[in-house]
Order: structure tokens, then sequence, then C-alpha cells
């Protein structure tokens, strides 16, 4: 993934959200934050952004809408989304995708930095 610019963080948790926020500071993202699944598409409308980490479970529009969403905007090419996902069976069914990287939430944050690494 590509460092500097903007990453979208979808969360409603505040905690897990300034921990990505933080992560993503570390290689110079300035964050926007998403507290649920309509807030995080009517910012994708409005913004371009480097990065973008979803959480699956969101209020008004699940994290997995919000990924319809992108892919009926960009296609299926999302090497740029990180979904974070509680539970364990979506994870292991996206396990190996290449177009979408879904992982476990409790690994957000090195997932991330992994990710930015890259």
């Amino acid at each position: 993934m590509k460092r500097e610019g903007k990453i979208l963080i979808v969360e409603d948790n505040p905690l897990v959200a300034q921990a990505i926020e933080d992560a993503g500071a570390r290689f110079q993202l300035v964050a926007d934050h998403a507290t649920d699944g309509w807030d995080a598409i009517e910012k994708l409308e409005h913004e371009r952004y480097t990065t973008i980490v979803i959480d699956a479970d969101m209020p008004r529009r699940s994290g997995y809408g919000v990924l319809t969403y992108l892919r009926e905007e960009n296609g299926e090419d999302l090497r740029n989304v990180i979904v974070m996902s509680a539970d364990e069976a979506s994870v292991q069914r996206h396990l190996g995708d290449e177009r979408v990287r879904v992982i476990r939430k409790t690994d957000a944050v090195d997932e991330l930095a992994k990710a930015l690494s890259e």
C-alpha cells in the first residue's frame, strides 16, 4: 500500500479507531473517521483515500455494505482496503483473496502496519 495521504477509518469503537489512527500516523497518513456505514459512504463520495480500514460489523450499513459500494465504484481491485472482522469464519473464508484483505479485528493495528510496509 502507498504511504502518505489519507486513511479512512470506519469503526464505531473510539479506542480501536484511535489505535488504527496512531498506526497510520507512523506512515504519514492523515485520518478521517466514520462511525457507521452510511457516514463512510458519504465520505467516500467526496474524498479519495490511500487506505481504507473498515469494521465489518457497523451500524447503519455494515462494513460489507461499504465494501459493496467500493466495488461498484472501483471494481474488484480493493488492495487499499482492509476489512476487520470478529467473525473467524469470515476471516477464514477470505484467506488468500488478493482482491481484499480481511483480517481479525484483534490484529488490526499489526496488519495495518504490515500492509503499509509492503
